[in-house]
């Protein structure tokens, strides 16, 4: 299983064609009207990053370049995380029996499950399901 989830290590974009429900998401996570309406019209999508190494995930996200959100996960084991705009987060990732990626995330009494795999395009493929019960979906192609 870890030959398949060292495949994440590499920089992603996300391919907005292929969203589902992603409006919702974005209006989960704050963001204002307004902000949600410009995502969707210029398909503004920043740089997502993933390095593995071992049992320890590290994820970036960059926008025009900078990096925005820097944390790094080890699998199994819950923490507490800070990210700009987001605030405080309790986040915990695993592997399901599948050996697909499984990142839970708690902020105040909500709770936001996400699932990744590698799909057979070679696409990263994201099923987030929310707090308000409803589930998004996710595509991002590689970059690097």
């Amino acid at each position: 299983m870890e030959k398949d989830i060292a495949q994440l290590t590499g920089r992603w974009r996300q391919d907005h064609s292929q969203d589902e429900n992603y409006d919702e998401f974005l209006r989960e996570h704050g963001l204002s009207w307004f902000g949600r309406m410009m995502v969707k019209l210029f398909k503004i999508s920043p740089i997502e990053e993933y390095i593995v190494n071992g049992n320890q995930i590290t994820y970036r996200q960059y926008h025009q370049q900078r990096p925005v959100a820097d944390m790094t996960l080890t699998i199994g084991q819950p923490q507490n995380v800070h990210m700009e705009g987001f605030g405080h987060m309790e986040t915990r990732v695993d592997l399901d029996e599948y050996g697909r990626l499984v990142t839970r995330t708690k902020k105040g009494n909500s709770e936001m499950v996400t699932t990744g795999r590698i799909d057979s395009q070679g696409r990263l493929e994201l099923s987030i399901l929310l707090p308000s019960g409803r589930t998004c979906r996710r595509v991002l192609q590689r970059v690097q």
